[in-house]
């Protein structure tokens, strides 16, 4: 069955690369223009998991994706570096 997964980005980003081998060819990636879209379709059940940076090497912690997971109690299921 094929995983509907959003990303913020296109395809072709880290985001995409990190969803595809995360989840395997068995996914669908749905391009968001941010972070909230993509927790927005998750919430609304378009997205069965969202791939969301949570720290990069330019500006570290990226505290309003913290902030997401903590209004929308999500759950982080893994990590990819």
């Amino acid at each position: 069955m094929i995983k509907p997964i959003a990303i913020q980005g296109i395809k072709g980003s880290f985001h995409h690369e990190v969803a595809q081998k995360y989840f395997s060819e068995n996914s669908e990636v749905l391009e968001c223009l941010s972070f909230d879209n993509a927790v927005e379709r998750l919430m609304l059940a378009e997205a069965d998991y969202t791939v969301m940076a949570l720290e990069n090497s330019i500006a570290g912690s990226i505290i309003p994706n913290y902030a997401l997971i903590d209004a929308h109690n999500l759950k982080i299921i893994g990590e990819y570096y």
